[in-house]
């Protein structure tokens, strides 16, 4: 069986279907915590709701987390391969990742919710610690499971690696050999255009590479989609709640942090900016959802900026009816 390679999946078909995951995802906790304070509005503790929707959060995240795992394997299966352990830790790795990004993001929306309500100081405190414990013992799990799958994988790769010689020897003690075809010369394939040969092998010369682009085309289909989205579902500027959903999109997608993504001297700005408080009380920015939060408009219009470009590119090789 050949190495995994990240560069092998479909990216493209990932992040579409990651971009539902995420709208329905959302759409279900926003339905789950109204119901909870709907049936507890006569309750007079006012840590019940709190409690009920942090651990609706939790439950959830476990369950995003495995919708998003069987999201790639499933695209991995449709290409045509079969799951290997190389594919299952790289997937696991970026499952942990997504799990560790949303635990901050249940956070912020918690400190935020409690910042309105001037909910106790201490029973906050608590909460978070709390919350911080367990998504750090939900990522745990998802580790170990991960790992044991892995390993599964590898002992069926190696049984299957160890019966391949004896049906190989087999075949070639019933089959003729099959005349060799006369070296150095090499022939296209019908569509493929021809290259200049290079004499001493009679394989066309390769091309020297272009410059890579300098975002990862599955950030840009992700960042495009999720813009072209807003702004149909506007028609006029997109709203900072907007941009929160769109943050929270690309965290999860492992797609951190924003001065790898941000375009010249919003780049610089943000690096200024982390660097003069990195031991601040308001710390580096490290993901979109912290970017967002913390409302400066210079970092906001940087991440129009990206998020518009990305559209644009999206645009010239997927026009809005493909998608």
């Amino acid at each position: 069986m050949p190495p995994f390679r990240w560069e092998d999946i479909d990216h493209r078909l990932v992040v579409l279907k990651l971009v539902d995951l995420s709208e329905e995802m959302r759409s279900r906790i926003k339905a789950d915590e109204s119901r909870i304070r709907f049936e507890n509005r006569l309750n007079l503790n006012s840590n019940t709701v709190p409690s009920l929707v942090l651990q609706m959060n939790e439950e959830h995240a476990d369950e995003w987390a495995r919708r998003e795992y069987e999201i790639y394997c499933e695209v991995w299966q449709t290409q045509g391969y079969v799951k290997s352990a190389g594919f299952v830790r790289s997937i696991g790795a970026r499952i942990v990742r997504m799990l560790g990004v949303r635990a901050k993001s249940i956070a912020n929306e918690f400190s935020r919710f409690a910042g309105r309500t001037n909910f106790p100081g201490s029973l906050t405190t608590v909460h978070l610690r709390s919350l911080d414990l367990r998504m750090r013992q939900l990522q745990g799990r998802w580790q170990r499971r991960l790992e044991i799958e892995a390993k599964e994988c590898e002992y069926s790769e190696k049984r299957l690696k160890a019966s391949q010689p004896v049906r190989q020897s087999a075949r070639d003690t019933t089959e003729t050999p099959r005349e060799k075809l006369p070296e150095p010369f090499w022939q296209p394939s019908a569509g493929e255009s021809r290259q200049p040969a290079d004499v001493s092998t009679g394989m066309p010369k390769r091309r020297k590479p272009g410059r890579s682009p300098r975002l990862p085309e599955a950030f840009v289909v992700l960042a495009g989609t999720l813009w072209r989205g807003a702004i149909s579902s506007s028609h006029t500027k997109v709203s900072n709640d907007q941009l929160l959903q769109i943050a929270s999109a690309l965290d999860a997608a492992g797609h951190s942090p924003p001065g790898s993504y941000l375009e010249g001297k919003y780049a610089r700005d943000l690096k200024d900016f982390n660097s003069r408080n990195s031991n601040s009380k308001i710390g580096p920015l490290k993901t979109w959802l912290q970017l967002v939060s913390q409302g400066d408009k210079d970092h906001l219009q940087g991440m129009r900026r990206m998020l518009s470009r990305c559209a644009e590119k999206l645009n010239e090789h997927h026009p809005p009816s493909e998608i």
